[in-house]
């Protein structure tokens, strides 16, 4: 099919598999492994790693305690520091590492798997405040700030959200108007939920600028570097919260804030450009946390069920224990066939990964709170108290679906960036039969490959999987087809109004992230039966082949609800009982057994200091 001009200059595989086209080149070879291709950074991970593993046995790193106190300790933010954990992304001519993608990746997925909470500073100082800098600070800036990050002199954060629009950075209502002598910015707004923010030294953080564009002043975002010593920046508390409680979220306030000229990150209306990519990176290293993650309460799971026996056996010889711990094997497997995947892509700028890295991102965060769950439940009476470990990981697990852009918005993400493209080409095709003769080459063409589409398109992959391995290759080649057959049904079906149908923008969503794990697992395998041999990747092929059937059945259940007018009236359904549910403010039908009036619920904002307010009284008296 033809290249429409609204696709993205770089390649991404993603964006093709909506258009039923599987790029082989993006896929295979599946990436050596980073200590066959950068040997020189691997043993700087080895490094860095080894250091980390003394700070746990040492006892310098005690994540229950860290737990407990609510905070990390100055001696491990040294350590860290001296380590080099701090200058992971910062490049070597300003006293970092700078490791790529792949290699942070890794790092982070160690530290993350240790503690939560550290992997919120090393994400929030290195992945997303420091990565801003590197990739859009200019030569004076990253003069200035990088070196002391990289030393520990000052941590770095990332001020973006805020309580009005979350995450949302095209729409952020924080301003900034140009001082009256011209030489700056004055910033007014509230930021919040902000890591590191309280003791960071160095802030990106984004406003939204008037500009001049076509002769009207409009606003967009941009991109600032402030500081705690800027008059007019005042840090309002830290919050309370479920999980990853060592680390700290601050409640930043900018009240006429000057920011000088020098202190503009990247270009005046282009800060969407520097969110954007620093989340990009973000939500890679939230992968490899959630990956590594999922590894070690594998283990933790598989330790404790060969441990406690009931009804006359370990609970490790059950067959629904072994269902659990194989499911979580298959998709951990599959879930680091992705960060792999992702890494290498995005250590190559070639390559427009970001709807890559959103599904690594939803699929990982979501798996490893399954796991965490699995663990509570197998733990029983015991993942529910302390002193066991359990509530923890459970509690630290569930904030990865909302960081980086909740998981239900990356859906939305996924889907409409995934439609765009056949929705030009569907375009351009209408244009085209109001004068066929003269488009016939644009109208034969697209015959042909609605043809190859309900064919299945079983020549899709180029490349020749191992026999092992075939089958599921044919299936994935059918589902790519039948994701485009899908897209292109729900754009031909709902036009301009499937930008408000987010149930099935979401469901193709859902496809296409099941599609990119199934893809990225197989390639992976192949790789791994090439280089040693079938009989030598048995565990790998049985992983492969659990996950493949249970990714096939849940790509196939979701189609399902995509087809015909039964998917439509089952969509109707539950949008007239959500409306219902407004209009009787939640649950209003009859009690069963009996009706009693509920006492009022407590008074509740969405403004911190309201809701504290509101709550506070009823505490007292409760206390009274």
């Amino acid at each position: 099919m033809s290249t429409s001009s609204a696709a993205p200059s770089k390649p991404s595989l993603l964006r093709g598999l909506f258009h039923g086209d599987i790029t082989d080149a993006l896929l295979f070879p599946y990436p050596a492994t980073l200590d066959e291709r950068r040997p020189d950074e691997a043993a700087t991970v080895t490094r860095l790693i080894t250091s980390l593993n003394a700070m746990v046995t040492s006892g310098l790193i005690d994540p229950r305690q860290m737990d407990e106190d609510e905070a990390i300790g100055e001696p491990v933010i040294r350590a860290f520091a001296d380590a080099g954990l701090l200058g992971l992304t910062t490049p070597k001519e300003y006293g970092g590492l700078g490791l790529s993608a792949s290699a942070y990746a890794r790092v982070f997925g160690a530290v993350a798997s240790i503690d939560a909470s550290l992997g919120v500073l090393i994400g929030v100082h290195c992945g997303l405040g420091g990565k801003a800098l590197v990739l859009f600070g200019n030569d004076e800036q990253k003069a200035r700030y990088l070196p002391a990050l990289a030393r520990g002199d000052m941590l770095a954060a990332y001020a973006l959200t805020e309580p009005e629009t979350g995450s949302d950075a095209q729409n952020i209502v924080t301003t900034a108007r140009r001082h009256p002598d011209n030489t700056g910015w004055v910033l007014n707004g509230r930021k919040h939920w902000i890591g590191n923010g309280q003791r960071a030294g160095m802030i990106a953080t984004f406003a939204q600028t008037p500009i001049e564009r076509n002769g009207e002043t409009i606003t967009r975002p941009t991109a600032f570097i402030v500081r705690p010593d800027m008059p007019g920046f005042r840090i309002d508390g830290t919050v309370k919260k479920l999980g990853i409680r060592a680390s700290t979220q601050a409640e930043l306030v900018f009240d006429e804030l000057f920011v000088p000229d020098d202190h503009v990150l990247g270009d005046v209306g282009k800060g969407f450009r520097v969110a954007v990519h620093a989340l990009n990176a973000g939500r890679l290293s939230l992968a490899a946390g959630c990956a590594s993650g999922c590894k070690r309460l594998l283990a933790e799971f598989t330790r404790y069920a060969e441990a406690r026996t009931q009804f006359g056996g370990p609970l490790a010889s059950f067959e629904i224990t072994q269902r659990k711990m194989a499911t979580i094997a298959s998709e951990t497997y599959a879930v680091d066939a992705m960060v792999g995947a992702l890494a290498a892509a995005l250590d190559e700028e070639h390559v427009d990964a970001s709807l890559e890295a959103a599904c690594a991102k939803v699929f990982a965060s979501e798996l490893v709170w399954r796991t965490a769950d699995e663990l509570v439940q197998l733990a029983g009476g015991r993942g529910f108290v302390k002193p066991w470990p359990y509530e923890r990981y459970l509690r630290d697990a569930r904030i990865n679906r909302i960081f980086e852009g909740a998981n239900e918005v990356l859906r939305l993400f996924i889907g409409l960036n995934g439609i765009q493209g056949p929705a030009e080409e569907l375009k351009e095709l209408a244009s085209a039969l109001k004068n066929p003769v003269q488009n016939w080459v644009l109208v034969t063409s697209y015959a042909a490959e609605r043809v190859a589409t309900a064919l299945g398109k079983k020549d899709r992959l180029e490349i020749s999987l191992h026999a092992a391995l075939r089958q599921h290759g044919e299936y994935l080649e059918k589902h790519v087809a039948a994701l485009a057959d899908a897209t292109q049904k729900m754009i031909v079906a709902h036009k301009k109004e499937i930008l408000h149908r987010q149930l099935v923008v979401e469901r193709l969503a859902d496809m296409a992230i099941e599609l990119y794990a199934r893809a990225t697992t197989l390639a992976r395998t192949q790789r791994l039966i090439e280089e040693r041999g079938a009989d030598a990747c048995a565990r790998e092929i049985a992983l492969t082949d659990l996950f493949c059937i249970e990714s096939g059945r849940r790509f196939r259940a979701i189609r399902m609800e995509l087809d015909g007018e039964a998917g439509e009236a089952m969509d109707r359904l539950r949008r007239n009982v959500a409306a219902q549910i407004r209009l009787d403010h939640g649950y209003a039908s009859s009690d069963a057994l009996m009706d009693v009036a509920s006492p009022p619920m407590p008074g509740w904002s969405l403004i911190k200091a309201e809701q504290a307010a509101a709550v506070t009284p009823r505490a007292s008296a409760t206390q009274a």
